[in-house]
C-alpha cells in the first residue's frame, strides 16, 4: 500500500486505484460551515435566528457549521441572504485584495451549479462590498429552476444573450428570445427555463435592498 498526497489530502494506492482517506466533500463542507459561522458571530446573530430563516432545527445549522452536514444551493442562497454577502463567497475563496479591489479578473471567476437540470450562474462583478451582483446565467438544452417558484429580497433584470428562456414572475409567464430584457421585484415569487432547443444565456443582475 502506498500513500500520496494530493492538494493537501492523503491518499492510498491499493491495487493501482486511488481512495481517498479523507473525502474532498468533508473538507468543502468544513469550509463552509467555518464561514457561517465566522459571518454569524460577526454580525452577532443568534444561531436561532439562522435557523428559525432557514427553516430548520438549530441542531442542523449548528451541524453545518462544524461541517457535518451539507447544504442545498437554494439554502446556502437563502443563509447567503440572511448574512447579506454574496453566497459563493460561502463556497469560493476569495483572492488577496479581492474584498478591496473594483476590478474582477475573468480568471479568477468559474461557473457555479444553481439547479441540478443544467442551470450554473458565473459572477462577474467584483468581491468588494455592494448591493449589485452580476451573473452570466447558463441554461443548457431543458435546464430549468424547478417546478418550485421561488423569492427572496431585492431586485432583479437581466437581458437574454443567447437561445430563448421561458421566465415566470408571479401568475404571468413570458417568452423571451435573444435581446429581450426584463426586471421584477424578486419577492414575487418566480422561476425560469430554457425555452430553446439548444443552450440558453442571460446576464442577470441582482440588487439588494
Amino acid at each position: 500500500m502506498t500513500f500520496i498526497t494530493v492538494q493537501g489530502y492523503f491518499i492510498y494506492m491499493k491495487s493501482g486505484i486511488a481512495l481517498p482517506q479523507q473525502p474532498l466533500t468533508d473538507a468543502i463542507d468544513g469550509e463552509i460551515g467555518r464561514r457561517i459561522r465566522l459571518l454569524r458571530e460577526a454580525r452577532r446573530l443568534p444561531m436561532a435566528e439562522i435557523a428559525q430563516r432557514l427553516g430548520k432545527s438549530v441542531g442542523f445549522v449548528s451541524q453545518v457549521e462544524r461541517g457535518l452536514s451539507s447544504l442545498a444551493v437554494r439554502e446556502l442562497v437563502r443563509i447567503a441572504e440572511i448574512l447579506e454577502v454574496d453566497f459563493l463567497s460561502l463556497v469560493c475563496p476569495a483572492g488577496p485584495g479581492d474584498e478591496t479591489s473594483p476590478v474582477r479578473r475573468g480568471v479568477d471567476t468559474a461557473p457555479v451549479p444553481f439547479h441540478p437540470s443544467g442551470v450554473t450562474k458565473r459572477p462577474l462583478a467584483p468581491a468588494n462590498p455592494g448591493a449589485l451582483q452580476l451573473y452570466a446565467m447558463s441554461l443548457e438544452p431543458g435546464a430549468h429552476t424547478g417546478s418550485d417558484l421561488y423569492h427572496h429580497e431585492g431586485e432583479e433584470a437581466g437581458v437574454v444573450t443567447q437561445g430563448a428562456i421561458r421566465l415566470t414572475v408571479g401568475t404571468e409567464t413570458y417568452m423571451l428570445a435573444e435581446g429581450d430584457s426584463f426586471r421584477f421585484a424578486s419577492s414575487i415569487p418566480h422561476g425560469f427555463a430554457n425555452a430553446a432547443e439548444g443552450r440558453s444565456a442571460v446576464l442577470w443582475v441582482n440588487v439588494k435592498r
